[in-house]
């Protein structure tokens, strides 16, 4: 992706992804918005060291957000990205227990996703 390309998402308040060429370290980017969602998210992101030393970090969004961003962008694509949905299920069976049903369940409501974060709290095999 190009940086014209990613001026224009920006633009767009709309997701993409940036891709390291050498390592193939793939990164979803979600434009910050006015959307209280995406303002609960930043409020909620996570900071975390990425070098051994601890003197690079950077901030990530919480799982909780991780999934339902990405059941968003899978809604909005009318189900036709099989990376969202896998991406989802991974997220689910790693975090599995330690997830807060109760914040999922909430935002999926208000986000109109109820339907696909039950279809795959299911099909990842997670008990609430």
């Amino acid at each position: 992706m190009n940086s014209e390309m990613i001026l224009k998402a920006i633009q767009k308040e709309s997701p993409f992804n940036l891709i390291h060429l050498e390592t193939l370290f793939k990164v979803d980017v979600f434009p910050l918005t006015n959307h209280p969602f995406d303002r609960q998210t930043f409020s909620r992101r996570l900071q975390k060291a990425i070098s051994e030393d601890a003197s690079s970090q950077l901030f990530f969004a919480t799982p909780e957000d991780i999934i339902l961003h990405k059941l968003t962008w899978y809604k909005a694509r009318e189900g036709v990205s099989d990376r969202q949905w896998s991406d989802v299920l991974g997220v689910l069976k790693v975090q599995g227990d330690q997830l807060d049903m109760a914040y999922l369940n909430r935002w999926a409501r208000e986000l109109s996703i109820s339907e696909l974060l039950r279809k795959a709290i299911d099909e990842a095999g997670i008990l609430e």
